[in-house]
């Protein structure tokens, strides 16, 4: 398979991974190629980490294949992520370190979409950004109420033991 025949391969599945993922919900075709042409495929062996608490990459990026957990800085498992799932939005919103670690269980592919490309393809396309941010609310109120719920199940076990 030549060069290009590869890299057309690889597009189509960036392209693909994308349009899967809850970040894109409501996206355009268009919009959809725009993104996967700024995107690349990232591999992490089982083990590694795709990212760490504290880091100061602000890439979002998508769950393409594998499984994955999201630690604290003590390596408490607070989360589980599978495909096609985005992560990495809290930091790629509010332009902080990273809040936690994501660790490979198994071999991963990700797609990786950098930063300062994305914030420059919201800003050329208003409509699919106000699609994106939506989106990316959706994803962090769905963990702040599953949050809320693991929090209330440990205090009514803790009122319990009293």
């Amino acid at each position: 398979m030549g060069i290009a025949a590869t890299y057309n391969e690889t597009f189509m599945d960036v392209r693909r991974i994308i349009a899967e993922s809850y970040l894109a919900a409501g996206f355009t075709d268009e919009f959809t190629v725009k993104l996967a042409a700024i995107s690349t495929l990232k591999h992490f062996k089982s083990g590694e980490y795709m990212m760490r608490d504290d880091d100061d990459s602000r890439d979002l990026m998508i769950l393409a294949d594998g499984k994955a957990e999201v630690r604290t800085q003590a390596e408490d498992v607070i989360g589980f992520l599978k495909s096609p799932m985005p992560f990495g939005e809290v930091a790629f919103l509010d332009g902080k370190r990273r809040s936690g670690s994501v660790f490979a269980v198994q071999d991963c592919t990700v797609v990786q979409i950098p930063e300062q490309p994305l914030r420059d393809l919201l800003r050329s396309e208003p409509e699919m950004a106000v699609r994106a941010l939506m989106n990316l609310s959706q994803i962090l109120c769905d963990r702040l109420r599953k949050a809320n719920q693991q929090i209330a199940a440990l205090n009514a076990i803790e009122e319990a033991t009293l």
